[in-house]
């Protein structure tokens, strides 16, 4: 008689084995994982969309150096005058009557212009952080309508004027979009921008707060590139560098 298998008693059930569970606490956690990185990423491209940040086009316009000569060269000069309107109020935006009360930024905006796009929030934060020590001013090509969908589109704190001949931009040198320049109550061009960056956004920055007689204050410009950018071009020729991603 076997004494070991008589004494050995029904069999146990058999339990999963602990290796099965910890391979399913594993798939899980990596599928909250992997759920948690493909919201963040869609919640992050969703903003850029809005903030104006996406580019889809991966050309760029690099400044080139003429284009800083060019534009550095008219420094210190007297700021060509305009009149234009701004078809959301009705008024005629004068730079001598805006530069009477305060300094004032002058950029050049292009309808359709996915650079001009991306600038735009960084010139928002520029305005919300010295709309009450300076004037900025938008001027965009295209007719009316044009500058009053701009205008919607990013809820401007500021005028848009819309100049359909490009005659401002003629007169200023402003071959690309992006150009921003500085003028101070004098009506002199103080700095002039081919082209927009982190550290143009800063220069800017501690140049009008010297002219207002305030701090500099802190702007939100991380994401601007680290290198100067300009837009499309206003006319047939493109003196800036185009470039890929």
């Amino acid at each position: 008689m076997n004494h070991e298998s008589a004494e050995s008693g029904p069999s146990q059930p058999v339990s999963a084995p602990q290796s099965q569970i910890s391979r399913a606490i594993i798939l899980l956690f990596l599928s909250f994982v992997g759920a948690g990185i493909f919201f963040y990423q869609a919640r992050t491209e969703a903003d850029l969309r809005r903030r104006g940040l996406a580019d889809t086009d991966d050309k760029k316009h690099l400044v080139t150096e003429p284009m800083t000569e060019k534009a550095k060269a008219q420094e210190q000069k007297p700021a060509p005058d305009f009149a234009l309107t701004d078809p959301v109020s009705g008024k005629i935006i004068s730079l001598k009557e805006l530069t009477a009360e305060k300094p004032v930024v002058v950029y050049f905006i292009k309808d359709g212009c996915p650079c001009s796009q991306t600038y735009e929030p960084f010139i928002q934060e520029f305005a919300s952080n010295y709309n009450d020590v300076a004037h900025v001013v938008g001027i965009i090509d295209g007719d009316a309508d044009t500058a009053r969908r701009w205008s919607s589109r990013y809820v401007n704190r500021y005028p848009v004027a819309n100049d359909p001949a490009n005659d401002t931009m003629i007169r200023w040198g402003a071959t690309n979009s992006a150009f921003t320049a500085l003028v101070d109550r004098q009506g002199r061009l103080v700095a002039y921008w081919p082209g927009y960056s982190r550290w143009m956004l800063e220069e800017m920055s501690q140049k009008l707060a010297e002219l207002a007689g305030v701090p500099r204050r802190r702007l939100a410009v991380l994401d601007a590139p680290s290198q100067l950018f300009t837009g499309c071009s206003f006319g047939e020729e493109d003196p800036s560098e185009v470039v890929r991603k």
